[in-house]
């Protein structure tokens, strides 16, 4: 008689996290909801994951904040290096702590700049299985590529038009700047322009529907998290 031994598969992945928060007036909720779980935030997807069987092998967290150029000038878009976790913890929680919800100007915001500034990250590209996560936050539309560029700052390297924004995100035919099967955005914004519109043609995109000017305040902690671990 043939015996078998069953055993539960484990799967790693080696993660890497940007967060790119909305840093303007409306945006305290989110912004208190990140800085208040940053320390646990290695454990906690840790264990969701192990709840799926998967094990998170390696796993590194960058931080982003934008405003708007025309109203915030050459610190409308400042980001991190990526910190590991659990090591670099401290660091994470003082750069999340260093963020201050204030100024932007006018409704929309620069999101698409800083997207674009995310996904040019310096993403783990060893040959583990891996997961490059771009997870954005905001409670506004975005401004169309470009409208701030006479501002004082305004990056030279920012695409020009959405077309070329969604080329470097890639699509099946074309791979763009990231790792095709790696890549994943998750948006936690307004239904509507620009994101909208990223929801419906791009790739390995899921948005979570945010009403305009809450600062995400119906976003629980527990709900960032879940949506993280399913798109791993």
């Amino acid at each position: 008689m043939s015996v078998y031994q069953h055993r539960r598969f484990s799967y790693d992945y080696e993660v890497d996290i940007c967060l790119v928060i909305d840093r303007t007036g409306s945006m305290r909720p989110i912004l208190d909801t990140v800085k208040n779980n940053a320390v646990n935030l290695h454990r906690d997807i840790k264990t969701r994951m192990e709840l799926k069987g998967k094990t998170v092998s390696a796993l590194r967290v960058r931080v982003i904040a934008f405003g708007d150029y025309a109203a915030d000038g050459p610190e409308a878009i400042v980001g991190s290096d990526f910190m590991t976790l659990p090591e670099q913890t401290e660091n994470l929680e003082a750069c999340v702590d260093g963020i201050r919800a204030e100024g932007g100007g006018d409704i929309p915001e620069d999101g698409l700049e800083a997207l674009a500034f995310a996904i040019r990250s310096k993403w783990n590209r060893g040959p583990g299985k891996r997961r490059h996560i771009i997870c954005l936050f905001t409670d506004a539309p975005a401004h169309d590529l470009g409208f701030g560029e006479q501002a004082e700052g305004y990056p030279l390297s920012a695409p020009k038009t959405y077309e070329e924004l969604s080329a470097m995100w890639g699509f099946a035919q074309y791979p763009g700047e990231m790792d095709t099967y790696a890549k994943r955005l998750l948006l936690f914004a307004p239904d509507e322009g620009w994101w909208q519109r990223i929801r419906t043609e791009w790739e390995n995109c899921i948005l979570r529907p945010a009403a305009r000017d809450t600062g995400l305040q119906d976003v629980s902690y527990a709900e960032m998290l879940d949506t993280i671990a399913n798109s791993i």
